[in-house]
């Protein structure tokens, strides 16, 4: 019985919506790109 209970928890720590995916990936991409274009100058 335990098992179960167990791999719903790790489904909801794991579960994230595709709109919070797509700002994260957004902003690991354009942060670096944002950094370089600031000491760049």
């Amino acid at each position: 019985m335990a098992d179960p209970k167990r791999n719903i928890d790790e489904r909801n720590i794991i579960r994230v919506e595709p709109g919070t995916l797509l700002v994260i990936i957004t902003v690991l991409l354009l942060v670096p790109l944002l950094l370089t274009g600031f000491l760049s100058q």
